[in-house]
């Protein structure tokens, strides 16, 4: 109730429209990033896709051909479609690309703001409560506005990564879909997925009005992509095999061939064979130890197993470590601030016990408040940096009142003025902190689009914060001894001027996940883990078309590379790439 009345005060909160535009704003710089980075290789010209036009009610098979993605955006918006479009084909055929193409018209012509989700790391929950927590992952959407959105159906969901859930995960996440879109017939959605999971599954997407089917190419197009990208001597070699022709048809195969330097020899025989030969070739365009590269790579396509597809280094976070190195991290987290209160503080046994106590508080699984004070613009720092001075000081002043009431009678009233009014001012700055970040702060989206992004800004604006409680721990115990005519450090003596500066410093390291986050990439580092130097490497890996760079995230170019570099398959049918 507080930090809500304090809310409505603050000046810059925004309205609902405004949230909106910059929500809009946001989706438009992702959708960019993603399509600056889908492509596997730097290409010349697009590749001309075709999609037949799919009647998903009654059974009924369209022959409408479409030829463009505005087309689909004009059927999408069409009565009797309104807005809930499944884009279904093979996999590799362009559907995602497809996906962000048609997003970003829609985006430009207005209505609902469209946002691309990702469900391969869907984990079972109500699709409404999931699509909340993804708002403000992704987006920084804060939780009363994203609920109110998604309950008022003003936005057109982009829905990703359906083909990568496991087949249980499937069925259910598409109830839970159908579900949303039973509940609420206003709301507008867009589905990647591959009519061999539909079919396979008996999945009928009811809510759906309609569909596309990507056609696969066709030789004239496999042709003249072949030539724009400057490769005439591929188009014989593609020509003169029958595993070739058919390969070639769906463009991510195509891509593989053009960044091939020889695929002619040996023969490849099938696409798995096409998927590794295309693994080979990079890792020995790569600088470096090609074994070395390959075993991260299969670290990492591990990890993504049963994670979101897309790696952000900001996510690293103790779940990423092995289970006998997440008791050494609780260990060297507890140290290090031990090490800080008792090198900087002077009080070593103080620093064991606060370290103790923080490195057991898994600060990563409160997601608001962590990456709520990731925020971009200086400006969002304002509505926290008043709150948390307004509660501090009204706190910080009706403690130190009462404690210099209280000890006055023992001639202690401007110490216990001050000491209690520093105690008070912590109190209100952490209640202003949390109560602020426990559901977001509105009027602040924004998309990832740098790696480590969050990590730094949160850090930034961490060091901000702090630096406003340490001058209100200082106005405390200042205030006294000038009221008395002292010195303003009579109440701080230098050892207590150094456990007070110690505090601050720990808590800049650990409310930034700062501290947290540099152990985890130490013990990450080594052979079968990530580079200390991780980003340098993510980058090499994209440049090799390895991987993608997408924002500030990186992933795999497609599922079957990341299938083909993971050591360990699943038993659920997915770990393997059929030939």
């Amino acid at each position: 109730m507080v930090t809500s009345s304090l809310r409505s005060l603050i000046p810059g909160q925004t309205l609902v429209g405004a949230d909106l535009r910059l929500l809009a704003a946001a989706v438009g710089q992702q959708l960019a990033a993603y399509r600056r980075g889908w492509p596997l290789v730097a290409s010349r010209r697009e590749i001309p896709m075709n999609y037949r036009v799919w009647g998903l009610q009654f059974g009924r098979q369209e022959n409408q051909v479409l030829t463009s993605v505005g087309a689909i955006a004009d059927l999408c918006q069409r009565d009797g479609i309104d807005g809930r479009l499944l884009i279904v084909g093979e996999a590799g055929v362009g559907k995602t690309h497809t996906l962000l193409a048609v997003g970003d018209l829609l985006l430009k012509r207005g209505g609902p703001v469209p946002v691309l989700v990702d469900v391969s790391a869907w984990a079972g929950e109500t699709m409404r409560e999931w699509l909340i927590a993804a708002l403000w992952r992704d987006y920084r959407v804060a939780k009363p506005t994203a609920a109110s959105w998604v309950d008022q159906a003003q936005l057109t969901l982009l829905v990703d990564g359906f083909d990568h859930l496991p087949a249980p995960q499937q069925r259910k996440c598409a109830a839970a879909l159908e579900a949303l879109l039973r509940t609420n017939p206003s709301q507008t959605a867009l589905l990647c997925c591959r009519r061999q999971v539909m079919e396979s599954l008996g999945l009928t997407f009811d809510q759906f009005n309609g569909g596309i089917h990507i056609i696969p190419l066709a030789a004239q197009q496999v042709k003249d992509y072949v030539m724009a990208q400057n490769c005439p001597d591929l188009w014989p070699v593609i020509k003169g095999s029958k595993v070739l022709q058919q390969l070639a048809r769906l463009p991510l195969h195509l891509t593989m061939l053009v960044a091939m330097t020889n695929p002619a020899e040996p023969p490849i025989r099938n696409r798995a064979d096409l998927v590794q030969r295309y693994l080979e070739d990079r890792l020995a365009q790569a600088q470096g130890s090609s074994a070395q590269h390959r075993a991260t790579l299969g670290w990492l396509a591990q990890q993504l197993e049963s994670r979101s597809r897309l790696f952000y280094l900001d996510d690293l976070q103790r779940t990423w470590l092995p289970e006998p190195r997440q008791l050494l991290y609780r260990l060297l987290l507890g140290l290090a601030i031990a090490l800080v209160i008792g090198l900087v503080g002077g009080n070593l046994l103080l620093g064991l016990a606060v370290g103790l106590m923080l490195s057991q508080i898994d600060l990563e699984i409160f997601v608001y408040f962590r990456l709520g004070l990731a925020i971009a613009p200086l400006s969002g720092l304002v509505p926290l940096i008043l709150t948390c001075g307004l509660l501090a000081l009204v706190l910080g002043l009706g403690l130190g009142t009462a404690g210099a009431l209280l000890l006055t009678p023992f001639g202690l009233g401007g110490s216990g003025f001050g000491w209690a009014g520093a105690a008070g001012a912590t109190i209100g700055w952490s209640l202003g902190l949390v109560g602020l970040l426990r559901g977001g702060q509105p009027g602040t989206m924004q998309s990832r689009l740098i790696p480590n992004q969050d990590v730094r800004l949160a850090l930034r604006n961490t060091v901000i914060l702090v630096a406003e409680l340490g001058l209100l721990l200082g106005l405390m115990l200042a205030l006294p001894a000038v009221a008395s005519g002292q010195s303003p450090l009579a109440l701080l003596p230098l050892s207590s001027a150094r456990l007070i500066g110690a505090g601050l410093v720990c808590a800049v390291l650990w409310l930034s996940f700062g501290l947290q986050h540099g152990l985890v990439r130490l013990l990450l580092s080594g052979r079968q883990g990530l580079p200390l130097a991780a980003r340098p490497w993510l980058e090499a890996m994209a440049a090799a078309g390895l991987l993608r760079r997408v924002g500030g995230g990186y992933g795999f170019g497609h599922e079957m590379l990341r299938q083909a570099l993971a050591p360990a398959q699943r038993g659920d049918g997915k770990g393997a790439i059929a030939p």
